[in-house]
């Protein structure tokens, strides 16, 4: 019983670890900021950043590359786990007050029992959670343009937004089906994006964006070990039929982290999956690191 609430636990706090978690890696030499990408200038630039659970922890290895590049984002899109690393990062949050957060979380905030009969935990006191550590109520009203992708549960289709309650949203997106019950808003059921668009380019495309950069923590893993437990063995299963429906995206950079040998419940070695997500980025921007 222990073991089920401890994998219970950690996908309650999925979403918060790979906002907190922090990459102390080399330091990149800062490049002129600017609207370009190896390769081409750029009127504008999107991001997009997956879903995946503990493998989201690689986007904060990608975008310490990006930053460190001086490559400057004007929208991100996301999902699930990535949608809520992308609304700290359009919010500003800099590793520091990442850091200092998550010196003072306390794990067990995040689970309470839920008498909802679409779900075992509270979506309600994810949501709690997520609002201390946003201070953006809204969408609209971040510094950087943002798109977070749920899906409608009554119709089966990915709806996005870019105006709305921020907490509320980013709390549908990372709903884990029966785990967390559905959140209702504007008359709809919504819950874990992830499930029909794990990387929601469309919202960039329909803005306009020139030139779009996704990291894909979801779409590049073979054999992870063995799952343990109806939890882990769900979440298999959960990735392997996302994997199955995602096309090639069409994108101008594509990094897809090399997570072979984590399974998506492997937050404790959440150092080794930043380091992966560092390591993608600077291979597909074709980076020297040997340079001083």
């Amino acid at each position: 019983m222990k073991n089920k609430v401890k994998f219970l636990t950690t996908i309650s706090l999925a979403a918060v670890l790979i906002l907190l978690s922090i990459y102390h890696g080399p330091p990149l030499t800062p490049a002129a900021a600017g609207r370009s990408i190896p390769g081409r200038e750029c009127e504008s630039i999107g991001l997009v950043l997956s879903g995946g659970g503990a493998w989201g922890l690689a986007h904060i290895g990608a975008l310490e590359v990006l930053d460190s590049e001086g490559i400057e984002v004007d929208m991100i899109s996301g999902t699930s786990a990535g949608a809520i690393v992308g609304a700290l990062y359009a919010e500003g949050y800099s590793p520091a007050e990442m850091q200092e957060i998550i010196s003072k979380l306390q794990w067990s905030d995040f689970i309470f029992p839920t008498l909802n009969d679409l779900g075992f935990f509270s979506i309600e006191r994810v949501e709690e959670e997520l609002a201390d550590f946003v201070r953006t109520e809204r969408i609209e009203d971040l510094p950087l343009k943002f798109s977070v992708t749920v899906t409608d549960i009554d119709s089966g289709e990915a709806v996005s937004y870019s105006e709305g309650p921020l907490a509320r949203l980013l709390a549908a997106s990372a709903s884990v089906p029966i785990l967390f019950a559905p959140v209702e808003y504007q008359g709809l059921l919504l819950a874990d994006g992830g499930m029909v668009d794990n990387l929601p380019i469309a919202p960039l495309q329909r803005a306009g964006m020139d030139c779009i950069i996704a990291v894909d923590v979801a779409g590049n893993f073979s054999f992870t070990g063995r799952p343990e437990g109806m939890i882990e063995y769900g979440n298999r299963v959960f990735n392997i039929m996302r994997r199955a429906m995602q096309a090639d995206p069409e994108v101008d950079i594509l990094i897809q982290p090399d997570l072979d040998g984590f399974s998506g419940l492997d937050f404790d070695n959440y150092e080794l999956l930043i380091d992966r997500g560092f390591e993608a980025a600077v291979r597909e921007l074709e980076l020297d690191l040997s340079q001083p």
